[in-house]
């Protein structure tokens, strides 16, 4: 697995880094402009979640709980004991799953956009959301990835939507692993160990967020976060303003309970 990592250049930092898991089907390149931010005051790691970025191909279907135990597992290697963790949309699920298995090893778990569907939302997406792109030799399926990212964000400048494309590239054509194993996934029994293992969380949402109508399903269901509503934001606030994004999460894991 691949990992992007900075070491705090401050004087002082975080007793324990803060570990970044990324959306589906993107990589671990939408928080280089927030690791050299938040390296000011503490140390962070950025892992290319199997089967996106540079990580290896993924051979077969996977779970969000075999996903989880990848990242703890290349996490160690880095960070063996306690962590700051943030995730965002289907990193989040992952960030969820990852705390429930090993809840005493994280001391803070911020969910930025927490892709709650319903069962009926999640069957849907499952029949027919993400179908595999064709390889095209006319470069048809470029287009089709263009467009489909624009679909879907449709404010986004061409230099994203840009890197967007990249991160579908190499995701390969079949880049909904990710989202398939969420939307198979029990969020409700991960959540539950969470709440009764007393883990500090925060919801942050987005005013622009692609899915921003599902923070108010995070709020009735995570009831114990507190919460962090910025106002501006887009899905990707992490590139678009690491600085001020720094100073939100310098600001939570500075605060003790």
């Amino acid at each position: 697995m691949h990992l992007r990592a900075v070491d705090s250049i401050a004087e002082t930092s975080a007793s324990e880094p803060l570990v970044l898991i990324h959306q589906s089907p993107l990589s671990s390149r939408r928080f280089e402009p927030l690791l050299t931010q938040v390296a000011t005051w503490t140390s962070a790691i950025a892992p290319d979640t199997p089967g996106y970025g540079e990580s290896p191909p993924l051979a077969a279907e996977t779970s969000v709980e075999e996903l989880a135990d990848a990242l703890w597992a290349a996490i160690d290697h880095l960070a063996p004991g306690g962590v700051h963790l943030l995730g965002r949309a289907t990193g989040a699920v992952l960030a969820a799953q990852m705390t429930a298995v090993h809840p005493e090893r994280v001391r803070h778990l911020v969910l930025h956009g927490v892709p709650l569907y319903t069962a009926e939302e999640a069957a849907s997406r499952l029949a027919d959301f993400a179908p595999p792109y064709v390889l095209d030799d006319d470069g048809g399926h470029l287009d089709w990835i263009w467009r489909r990212i624009r679909g879907e964000y449709p404010w986004a400048p061409p230099e994203l939507v840009t890197s967007f494309v990249a991160d579908y590239l190499t995701a390969g054509p079949d880049f909904a692993t990710g989202y398939r194993a969420m939307w198979r996934f029990d969020l409700d029994s991960a959540l539950r160990v969470i709440e009764e293992a007393g883990v500090r969380t925060t919801l942050i949402a987005g005013g622009r967020d692609r899915i921003g109508f599902m923070h108010e399903r995070a709020r009735s269901r995570i009831t114990w976060a507190d919460e962090r509503v910025l106002a501006e934001a887009t899905d990707f606030v992490a590139e678009q303003d690491p600085l001020g994004f720094s100073l939100v999460l310098r600001e939570l894991f500075a605060t003790r309970q």
